[in-house]
Formats: C-alpha cells, sequence, structure tokens
C-alpha cells in the first residue's frame, strides 16, 4: 500500500510545490525503506535542506527494485538503495553513469527467542536458512524485490532451497511492518540492522545469526540518466559523500547507542570513514 501511495504521489511533488509559493527545485528522492524506518532519511534531508536553499528534497520511499523502475522511467531523480547486484544491472543497461557507495551496515537473521530450528548453532548464513527450511518453522519473507529480498533470495540460493511452503509468508510490506508481522507470529526473518535496533523494544525477536562477511548491505547514491533535475539531483550525490552528508550518517544514532546504525564510506570506494576494529575482519 506505501508502494502504491508513493507511486500515485510522485506527478503531485513539483505541482504542490509551485501551488503551495515553493520556489525551491523539487529533486524526487526514491528511498528505500530501510533508511526511513531507521530515522535516518529524515535527519539526512532536514539537514541538506538546510544547506541548500534553491533545492527542495521531496522523498517517495519504497523497496530498491521499485526505485530502480522508477528511475528506468524518469519518475525519479535520485536512488538512495541497498542492491548492488540489481544497481550494477541498472548500470549495464545504460540508466545512469555510476553508482556510489555511501554507506554500510549489515543483515541480522531473527527469530524467537526459543529458536525451534537451532538457527544460533549453525556457523553461515546458508546453514542458517537451511534449518529454518528443514523444521518448516516460519519464516517471513518481505517479498517486495528490495535489497533485503534479494539478499534474503541470495541466501535461500545458498542454502540449495527452492521449494517453499506454508512456513514462508510474504509480506509485501516495507522493514518495520515486516518485522512486526514476523515478531506477533514467532517467526524467523531477515532485517537491516539499523531497522531493527530502532524496533527492538517493541518486537520479541532476538538476532539468532550475525556479523557476518556476506551479511554485509552496501547503501550507494545513483543519479539517473533520466532525471528531470539532473544539475540538482547531482549537488545532493555530491553533498551525501561529502564530509557533511559523511557526518551526518556517522552521528546518526538510536537513543544513546554507541554504534552508529549506518556507517559511511570514503567516496569511490568501500572504506569506512572510521574503520571499526570489531568490524574489521567481517568487513
Amino acid at each position: 500500500m506505501r508502494s502504491l501511495l508513493s507511486l500515485l504521489l510522485i506527478p503531485l511533488l513539483a505541482f504542490l510545490s509551485a501551488a503551495c509559493g515553493d520556489a525551491r527545485t523539487p529533486v524526487i528522492l526514491a528511498a528505500t525503506t530501510s533508511t526511513y524506518d531507521s530515522g535516518l532519511l529524515e535527519v539526512l534531508i532536514a539537514a541538506f535542506n538546510r544547506e541548500h536553499g534553491t533545492i527542495r528534497i521531496r522523498t517517495v520511499v519504497m523497496g530498491s527494485g521499485e526505485a530502480l523502475e522508477l528511475g528506468r522511467r524518469g519518475d525519479a531523480d535520485v536512488l538512495l538503495i541497498h542492491a548492488p547486484e540489481a544497481e550494477e544491472h541498472f548500470i549495464e543497461e545504460g540508466y545512469a553513469d555510476e553508482r556510489v557507495p555511501v554507506m554500510y551496515n549489515d543483515f541480522v537473521i531473527l527469530g524467537p527467542v526459543s529458536d525451534p530450528a537451532e538457527v544460533a548453532e549453525t556457523d553461515t548464513p546458508g546453514a542458517a536458512f537451511e534449518a529454518i527450511a528443514q523444521s518448516r518453522a516460519l519464516f517471513v519473507s518481505r517479498g517486495d524485490s528490495s535489497g533485503t529480498h534479494y539478499r534474503e533470495l541470495a541466501l535461500w540460493k545458498t542454502a540449495r532451497i527452492d521449494v517453499f511452503g506454508p512456513w514462508y509468508v510474504e509480506s509485501g510490506q516495507g522493514q518495520g511492518t515486516s518485522l512486526q508481522i514476523a515478531s506477533e507470529r514467532a517467526a524467523y526473518t531477515i532485517s537491516d540492522r539499523a531497522t531493527f535496533t530502532v524496533l527492538q523494544d517493541i518486537l520479541e525477536l532476538k538476532p539468532l545469526f550475525e556479523r557476518h562477511r556476506s551479511l554485509l548491505n552496501l547503501y550507494s547514491v545513483i543519479r539517473p540518466e533520466e532525471a528531470l533535475h539532473k544539475g540538482e539531483a547531482q549537488v545532493f550525490v555530491d553533498w551525501l559523500t561529502s564530509e557533511s552528508g559523511q557526518e551526518v550518517i556517522l552521528r546518526f544514532r538510536h537513543h544513546d547507542t554507541e554504534e552508529p546504525l549506518f556507517r559511511p564510506l570514503v567516496r569511490g570506494s568501500t572504506n569506512p570513514v572510521l574503520p571499526v576494529p570489531d568490524l574489521e575482519e567481517m568487513y
């Protein structure tokens, strides 16, 4: 429902800016749900708008796959997403010149405290997913062509699982809603760490497998070739990967947590701005 509403609202954004007397150029940013559900997106946009008085960032929130489709159609000026393989395909098709890695965190395999599939006893994400499938324990998938969904499908492939049954439920929802469904149904699921951290106090879910190299969650920013406002969109891309943008990302916390929810990357590389010793081996 959120994605449908976003698609319907896109053509209205520029019109509403003009109708309300806002002279700033509206730039449409299609961003993945995890940046919204974690609260980062709101903070980033507010910081950018304070520094750039002639540009107004308008956001639509959806899965990475849907965001890429908007980019193909020219309905979004900038994409902030986390589906590296799909992004590379987008570039190869000629829809953009480059994807710029901007930040990362990691995915976490979650489940009920009782852990009926004994996921906590496994030693790889593939083995964790295989244990879930063999036990027929309930699993909630986003099923929405999001970056999280793409990674989940890759893990099922690694586990050599291609037959699913009633134990496998597709929510068709964003990350926050999918986590709540998994919690209510005592099911397993996979989530980006940031969204889980923000919502964990209201969830009956526990991290059962985490901090593995294959669970890296890389976010990139892309300016599609079909962008209506290419110049202004590039200003946002440049700001997001500048010291100002990196500082906003690095300082973003949930309450008083020591670990940032996202870690900014040095532009043009996958090296973190501020390496963290206990994560260096994983990344």
